[in-house]
C-alpha cells in the first residue's frame, strides 16, 4: 500500500491526516522546514535559516535524504524548490505528487503553471480558492473527531459574565480591529463581557481558552471559516464569522452566524441575550463538523487521489 509523506506544517492539517491515515494501516509521516510555533508533532523536522539560494539546496539534500521510503508526495503550501521545478524530477522518480493550496500560496502564476502540468492532484483547503485554481478539487479541512469531545456552552444568563474568544492568526486580515471596537461598545452599553484574544500562545494552552467560550469570533472579513472556527464548533461553541455570498452553497447547511463588521455589534448583543440560541448554534456547529470534516472520511477520500 502507499506510503505517503506531508511536506509542510499548515494550521496542523497534514498532522490530521496522517494521523487518519496511521488508523488506515498506512505508512503517513510528517517533514517540516519551517519553525513551529504551535508545537505540532512533526517526524522530520529540519529547520533551515541559510539565506536564498543556499536554504533551496539545504532542503533539497535533506528532502534526499528520506524521500526513497516514500510513495507519495504530498505537498502543503509549496514543493521543495520555487516556482515548483522540482516537481518534474520528483514525476521521472515515479513519485505521486499532490499538491495542497491553503491560501496565499496558490496566487503564484508560475508555480500554477508548473503545478497543473505535472502534479497528479491539485486540491485546496476552502472553496474561495477555487477562483485561483479552476480545475482544482476542494477537500475540507480535517478535524480529529475523537480529540474534540462536546463541550457545548453554560446555562448563563446576560446578568452573567461572557466569556467571547477571538484567536487571530493575522489582525488585519481577520478584523480583530472591528471585534475590538464591537467590543468595547457592547462593554460601554453594561454588558459583561470577559474577552479573550488568543495570539501567539502554544497551541495545547489555546485550546483550553476555546473551550471556555461562550461566544467565539472567527473573521470578519475572508469569506470562509477557518481551523479555528473548526476546533470551536467541534466542541460545541456559536461561532460567528463572514460566509460570502457565493460560497454559502457549499455547505450542505450553515450553523455559523454570519458576521461582518456591519453586523458583529447586533449580532453578539443577539447572542449575548439568548442563551438557547447560544446552545443551538453550537450543537448545530458539532453536526457540521462531524458531517463535513471527519478527518477519517477525508482520509479515505484522499486514498483515491493517491492511486
Amino acid at each position: 500500500m502507499e506510503s505517503i509523506l506531508h511536506i509542510g506544517n499548515i494550521a496542523g492539517v497534514p498532522q490530521v491526516l496522517s494521523k487518519a491515515q496511521r488508523k488506515m494501516g498506512l505508512k503517513s509521516d510528517i517533514l517540516s522546514f519551517d519553525s513551529n510555533l504551535f508545537e505540532y508533532n512533526i517526524d522530520f523536522y529540519y529547520p533551515t535559516k541559510l539565506p536564498f539560494p543556499l536554504r533551496s539546496v539545504e532542503k533539497i539534500f535533506k528532502f534526499r535524504s528520506i524521500s526513497n521510503k516514500y510513495d507519495v508526495f504530498h505537498f502543503h503550501y509549496s514543493s521543495i524548490l520555487p516556482f515548483g521545478v522540482d516537481i518534474p524530477i520528483w514525476k521521472i522518480q515515479k513519485k505521486k505528487v499532490i499538491i495542497h493550496h491553503h491560501g496565499s500560496d496558490i496566487r503564484n502564476k508560475e508555480e500554477l503553471r508548473m503545478y497543473k502540468k505535472f502534479a497528479d492532484k491539485i486540491i485546496v483547503s476552502t472553496p474561495d480558492l477555487l477562483k485561483w485554481s479552476p480545475d482544482a478539487i476542494w477537500v475540507p479541512n480535517p478535524i480529529s473527531i475523537e480529540d474534540f469531545s462536546y463541550v457545548g456552552n453554560e446555562n448563563k444568563d446576560k446578568s452573567e459574565e461572557i466569556n467571547i474568544v477571538h484567536a487571530p492568526s493575522n489582525r488585519a486580515k481577520k478584523g480583530t480591529e472591528h471585534v475590538i471596537k464591537a467590543i468595547e461598545r457592547l462593554k460601554s452599553e453594561g454588558y459583561k463581557i470577559n474577552f479573550m484574544l488568543i495570539e501567539h500562545m502554544p497551541y495545547n494552552k489555546a485550546i483550553e481558552f476555546y473551550k471556555k467560550a461562550d461566544i467565539v469570533i472567527d473573521q470578519l472579513l475572508i469569506g470562509w471559516y477557518g481551523m479555528f472556527a473548526m476546533e470551536c464548533m467541534a466542541f460545541g461553541k456559536p461561532v460567528c464569522s463572514y460566509i460570502s455570498d457565493n460560497l454559502e452553497s457549499y455547505m450542505p447547511f450553515n450553523p455559523i452566524i454570519n458576521t461582518s463588521p456591519g453586523n458583529i455589534v447586533e449580532n453578539l448583543r443577539i447572542l449575548i441575550e439568548d442563551r438557547s440560541l447560544r446552545k443551538e448554534a453550537g450543537d448545530k456547529g458539532r453536526k457540521y463538523i462531524i458531517e463535513m470534516h471527519d478527518a477519517n472520511k477525508i482520509a479515505k477520500q484522499l486514498i483515491n487521489f493517491y492511486r
